[in-house]
């Protein structure tokens, strides 16, 4: 299993572009003198965007005009496949960074964002792993999520502190009033980090593959957004406070270095693939409120080798807890030794019988199949050891018949 959120976010951005692609052919399009340039007109004369025809440009200006026409949009893939391309400058016409602008430009090192900026769309850098810093303008109102992914080497976003919208401390990005975070940079150093008191909501994917972060005390957080801490390679514990409610997603997917996570009562449930990859999750607590565990909760977590489910959950997901993919083949195995605390008649228990899972319970599928192996090994045993018996007593016999 993949990172299901996120590539449900990726295919919704994937819809939008297309649903872009039909307004841009009936738009009015033009190249510019040099041939480096196709730009667009949008029919409601909304925007004025280019995209660059030259894939292997190393350094770009981008005009401000073009035939008499102001520039004011980077359009949807303008650099997308620019491999070599390690600076840019923006004009300061521009007001739109628009979805999957630079998608992909492996090398780029140095973006001059321009001074009227006001939106970054959707993965506008994705995959743009040279960048280490991104510095945004006071104008910009709107930066659409995964802006940034896939920069894995990205230590810092500064935000101008004039700007009505966002903030950053410490390179960590914020909305103004600190209440939501939205990214901690995946190269930010540093082996523990406290979100501030007055964060209520982490976004979607704002920890994305941090690779130093060993804890995290998320202080009164109320909102985990989907994949919030997914691929945190380092994460060793976290202690999830009684103000949260919900973890949906893969909250703490691919967190191989996971070891322990307490999880208080408040919790409803636990969200599709929440600790999918926990290779090394040896014990977690399942709220004894809970009402459900999504498909692909615990799996892949081969040092899990038991939970206690309370009779309160009503609905467990396929492959939830217990399997694991093995080998290079990635065949979908039971992880050897895994058992279930719970109640006969409950809902982990009839997911146990259904997948020849042990279960304290009572008689599982599972159960049945050990038990009829040790009858029929009691059975031959007593079988070999009584013909055993016979041969020697015949034995005898014949021995003693000879003598006479």
């Amino acid at each position: 299993m993949k990172r299901t959120s996120k590539l449900l976010a990726a295919l919704a951005g994937l819809g939008l572009a297309l649903c872009i692609a039909p307004v841009t052919a009936s738009a009015e399009i033009g190249y510019s003198e040099d041939g480096l340039w196709m730009y667009n007109i949008y029919e409601d004369g909304s925007a004025f965007s280019v995209t660059c025809q030259d894939k292997t440009v190393t350094e770009v200006e981008v005009p401000s005009e073009i035939d008499g026409h102001t520039v004011t949009m980077i359009e949807v893939d303008c650099f997308n496949g620019c491999e070599d391309l390690k600076t840019v400058k923006i004009p300061d016409t521009v007001t739109v960074i628009d979805d999957y602008s630079f998608y992909k430009c492996s090398s780029l090192e140095n973006v001059e964002m321009p001074k009227h900026l006001k939106k970054i769309g959707f993965q506008a850098f994705y995959g743009c792993s040279s960048l280490t810093q991104a510095d945004i303008p006071v104008t910009v109102e709107e930066i659409e999520l995964l802006a940034w992914d896939g920069c894995t080497n990205m230590e810092a976003v500064h935000i101008d502190p004039k700007n009505q919208y966002y903030k950053d401390e410490d390179g960590v990005l914020f909305n103004k009033d600190g209440s939501t975070l939205f990214l901690y940079p995946p190269k930010k150093e540093g082996a523990s980090y406290t979100v501030p008191a007055s964060v209520r909501r982490i976004e979607d994917y704002a920890f994305i593959a941090n690779e130093y972060l060993e804890t995290i005390d998320l202080g009164q957080t109320e909102e985990l957004g989907q994949d919030a801490m997914y691929y945190c390679t380092n994460l060793k514990n976290v202690t999830i406070p009684e103000t949260v409610k919900t973890l949906d997603g893969s909250v703490f997917g691919c967190c191989q270095s996971l070891e322990s996570v307490t999880i208080p009562d408040t919790i409803e449930g636990i969200g599709e693939g929440c600790f999918y990859g926990c290779i090394a999750l040896r014990s977690v607590n399942i709220p004894a409120n809970a009402k459900y565990i999504h498909s692909y909760a615990f799996f892949n977590c081969p040092l899990l080798k038991s939970l206690k489910v309370p009779a309160s959950v009503e609905e467990i997901g396929d492959y939830a807890m217990g399997f694991y993919y093995s080998g290079d083949n990635q065949k979908l195995t039971r992880v050897q030794g895994f058992k279930v605390d719970t109640e006969q008649g409950t809902a982990a228990f009839k997911y146990c019988a259904d997948n020849g899972i042990a279960s304290t319970g009572g008689v599982t599928a599972h159960d049945t199949f050990v038990t009829v192996l040790i009858v029929i090994g009691v059975i031959v045993a007593v079988f070999i050891i009584a013909m055993i018996v016979y041969a020697v007593r015949q034995k005898k016999k014949m021995d003693k018949w000879r003598q006479t």
